[in-house]
């Protein structure tokens, strides 16, 4: 069984697109999981900053501690109600974010997948005129 340089070749690629599909297959996994569940996936900074009013505030407090004009930190419901819609902002955006990568791995899948059919059909022709 003799091989040609031309199918080790193609064999070789098939071989590495293989590995890469697998790695951006489980990359393509995250992002399914980041859009069906964004509060799981949500970055533990963001998470913890709107878990409570308390936890809210002191981030407001922070971010608003070096400037001048500092704007007028709500309390009560109104720290609530901004701290709620923020939070709902935080999974819109993780959700977007989630697809956007999505969509980013799908399309390095499909180029993966027809490089590997390319290389596949390569190596079957190299072999056959190998015989």
């Amino acid at each position: 069984m003799k091989k040609n340089l031309l199918e080790i070749y193609a064999l070789a690629v098939c071989f590495f697109t293989v590995a890469c599909f697998v790695i951006v297959l489980g990359m393509a996994v995250w992002d399914g999981l980041q859009i069906t569940n964004p509060e799981f996936t949500l970055n533990n900074h963001l998470y913890q900053k709107y878990q409570s009013d308390e936890a809210y505030k002191q981030h407001l407090i922070s971010m608003h501690r070096h400037q001048q004009d500092a704007p007028d930190i709500p309390e009560g419901e109104a720290l609530s109600k901004e701290r709620i819609e923020g939070f709902n902002q935080a999974l819109k955006g993780e959700a977007r974010a989630g697809f956007q990568s999505l969509v980013k791995n799908l399309i390095i899948l499909f180029i993966d997948f027809f490089v590997f059919a390319v290389h596949w059909f390569i190596a079957a022709r190299a072999r056959r005129s190998a015989s």
